[in-house]
């Protein structure tokens, strides 16, 4: 009869797992022992952290629409877990956490390494528990798939104690095929309630589409652009949603406080109705609250998750539905330009206003090199397809207000949930196990580096043909803005410098450094032309340096 371990990796099998992204320990020996000799194609990715490997699982999430797995062992192991689960749960990516634990037969006695764990992963995944019998093992793992993959998606966690794993289990192995990918389910919307929403774009003057993450989720590019484009509406996006319309003349940009375009905000503000395209009501793009200024703007929100429709603003039209087969609906029931349609040409307009002031830094001779020329050379340099990856600091809001993206679909990886540092390196091992015939590249402050560096050697170690950009300003420099702008102050967000490429070439990748602006694109040309993994350390202005940042900074409260 096989072990519990064996029962487990005979799920994730089942699942259609393909990778587990891990860091070892001593509760995870029998684990690894059963991926060392089963006949299986589940591959195990060692990184060396495990909030590493818990943000490549969510990058892979993200690019592949499947649910990422990660492990790790008890204490220590599960604590650096909770960043990335609680960044996948509350970004709705679907992510399965494992740890192995301290036996069932010790607990509560205080064995080295023992956790509450069902207690400590409660508040940041949607489900978790703990398998305390080898029988268990099949069934708990197909719940923990489902609950990741079925309604509003995201992260659970299993506990997995030494002796579950190690005891013979009777447990059915089989995997419902819905619960492999995500969504698992697209709950269909109620006619009368498309009905509505129809005749609320026909009657709106100035209507506009706020596009948000679960555009993503969903998958639902192609009815998004076929509805703007019909219909005539443009399209805004949170900061997660940037790239979601490709080249489409309706996608207008970023609205909100980070990342922002300005004519989308204006479009915002001036609309009679907005259209809630997979987007909670959050205080990004909403500026805390205070946009659009006119509370007499009407809203009809689409959602799969019926909790997020109206929380903050009334909502007039509710749609609790997945948004592809929502999307697809008001495309056929309004089927033609609306009469408070856009002119594309008007649109485009707009923008090339708006980028006027920063396209003239795009070929810009500064040194250090500055954010709008980082993004102008990668729009130069990188395919159509290509995967950005970007950590939450300086090159953040540059890459999603400036960075034109050709394809629809998910080509722009971010941690927007909580902003964790240390999301790029490990999301672009994510992002290329998830899609391995697309350029994958990774944006990262040298400040987010230090804190995942060791991921370095993993880039390595595993060859992968991905490249790094270090935005290297010797500080936190999003932080010293923010301290700078609230008080013109600076404590604590200064460290030392380092050539990041060095550093690279010790570890085993190609290192490149940037030594003037005008050996950017070249560089970054010769670097994701590399076989191997590669990093380009790129001396950058810091932000306090700079004006016409796009972002408009949160005021400190009173």
């Amino acid at each position: 009869m096989p072990n519990g371990a064996t029962q487990l990796v005979a799920s994730l099998e089942a699942h259609g797992v393909e990778y587990v992204f891990g860091v070892c320990g001593d509760t995870s020996v029998g684990l690894y022992r059963t991926l060392a000799e089963a006949d299986t194609p589940v591959t195990h990715v060692l990184a060396r952290d495990e909030r590493s490997a818990s943000f490549m699982a969510d990058a892979y999430a993200r690019v592949s629409g499947r649910p990422g797995v990660c492990e790790g062992p008890s204490g220590g192991g599960a604590t650096y877990l909770l960043p990335g689960l609680s960044e996948a749960n509350d970004s709705c990516v679907p992510v399965v956490g494992l740890n192995t634990t301290t036996p069932v037969r010790y607990r509560g006695r205080g064995v080295l390494t023992e956790l509450d764990q069902a207690d400590l992963f409660d508040t940041v995944t949607k489900w978790n528990a703990s398998v305390d019998h080898p029988d268990q093992v099949p069934g708990k793992v197909r719940e923990a798939f489902r609950q990741a993959t079925a309604g509003r998606p995201g992260a659970t966690h299993l506990s997995l104690p030494m002796d579950t794993l190690a005891g013979e289990s009777d447990g059915e192995v089989y995997a419902p095929e819905r619960t492999t990918r995500c969504p698992a389910d697209r709950p269909r919307p109620d006619p009368s309630a498309l009905d509505r929403a129809a005749d609320r774009l026909r009657a709106a003057e100035a209507p506009l589409i706020v596009a948000g993450g679960g555009v993503h989720t969903s998958r639902a590019w192609t009815e998004l652009r076929e509805f703007a484009e019909t219909a005539g509406v443009p399209v805004a996006g949170t900061l997660t949603s940037a790239g979601c319309l490709g080249d489409s003349p309706y996608w207008v940009g970023v609205l909100g406080e980070n990342g922002s375009r300005e004519y989308a905000n204006d479009l915002r503000d001036e609309a009679d109705l907005l259209v809630l395209a997979g987007t909670a009501v959050e205080s990004v793009w909403t500026e805390k609250w205070s946009r659009p200024p006119d509370r007499r703007t009407e809203i009809v929100h689409v959602d799969v998750a019926p909790e997020s429709i109206g929380k903050n603003y009334e909502t007039a039209v509710a749609v609790p539905a997945d948004l592809r087969v929502a999307l697809s609906g008001l495309r056929e029931r309004v089927d033609g330009r609306l009469d408070g349609g856009r002119d594309p040409a008007a649109l485009r307009r707009h923008h090339e206003a708006w980028v006027e002031p920063y396209a003239a830094r795009f070929d810009a001779d500064d040194f250090p090199v500055r954010p709008e020329r980082m993004v102008a050379g990668a729009n130069e340099v990188l395919d159509d397809d290509a995967v950005i990856v970007s950590d939450p600091g300086t090159s953040c809001p540059y890459l999603a207000a400036l960075y034109e993206f050709a394809e629809p679909g998910r080509h722009w990886l971010t941690p927007r949930a909580h902003g964790a540092l240390g999301y790029a390196l490990p999301g672009i091992v994510g992002a290329h196990y998830a899609r391995p015939d697309a350029q994958v590249v990774g944006f990262t402050g040298d400040g987010s580096l230090g804190t995942c560096m060791g991921e370095l050697e993993t880039l390595a170690r595993l060859d992968l043909p991905v490249t790094l950009v270090v935005v290297n300003n010797d500080a936190f420099s999003w932080i010293e803005a923010g301290q700078r702008s609230f008080a013109d102050f600076a404590f604590g967000v200064e460290f030392g410098s380092a050539n990041y490429a060095a550093v690279a070439e010790q570890l085993g990748l190609a290192g490149f450094r940037v030594e003037s602006a005008d050996d950017y694109e070249a560089t970054l040309a010769a670097a994701v032309e590399t076989d191997g993994p590669a990093l380009v350390d790129l001396p950058t202005t810091p932000l306090p340096d700079l004006d016409d940042v796009p972002v408009d900074w949160l005021e400190p409260d009173e």
